[in-house]
């Protein structure tokens, strides 16, 4: 009688012993494990020439900017732009660009131009800041530009 009170209580141990096991040996599946992703390349900040920026903006449209900027080496990609809004009318703008890893690159120091759209929402001055690069000292440096937003256009 005694050993059919023993038997769940055994059964429920052997359970246990073997969720853990089982986690153990999955743990150690993975972690001894290299995912390889495929991923043959990595994002970078590319250096801003120039920018084409307007005298103003008019409220509530938007308004396209040619922007300049190095392609250092035929193995980067220009990808698009990241805008950093950091309130206060104060936007920062990084091109990006993607580069090809373990490939056999060429210098070509080539100016390319993307256009930038900005859409003036708030009557008051835009601070546009474009990344440069950095000076010899790792300091950040920007194109800084300042814009006044309109209500309209007067003719």
């Amino acid at each position: 009688m005694c050993s059919g009170h023993l038997y769940p209580a055994i059964v429920l141990i052997m359970k246990r012993i073997f969720a853990i096991a089982l986690v153990v040996l999955c743990g150690s599946v993975f972690y001894n494990c290299e995912l390889d992703t495929g991923e043959n390349f990595h994002f970078v900040s590319m250096e801003i020439t120039e920018a084409d920026v307007p005298d103003f903006f008019v409220l509530n449209e938007s308004h396209n900017i040619e922007v300049s900027f190095s392609r250092p080496d035929d193995c980067t990609f220009f990808q698009g732009f990241d805008v950093f809004s950091e309130g206060n009318g104060r936007t920062t703008v990084v091109a990006i660009g993607s580069v090809l890893t373990e490939e056999d690159c060429i210098t070509t120091d080539e100016s390319l131009t993307g256009i930038l759209t900005v859409k003036a929402e708030n009557v008051d001055i835009y601070t546009l800041r474009f990344y440069t690069g950095e000076d010899t000292d790792g300091n950040l440096q920007y194109l800084e530009y300042q814009v006044p937003v309109v209500d309209e256009i007067n003719e």
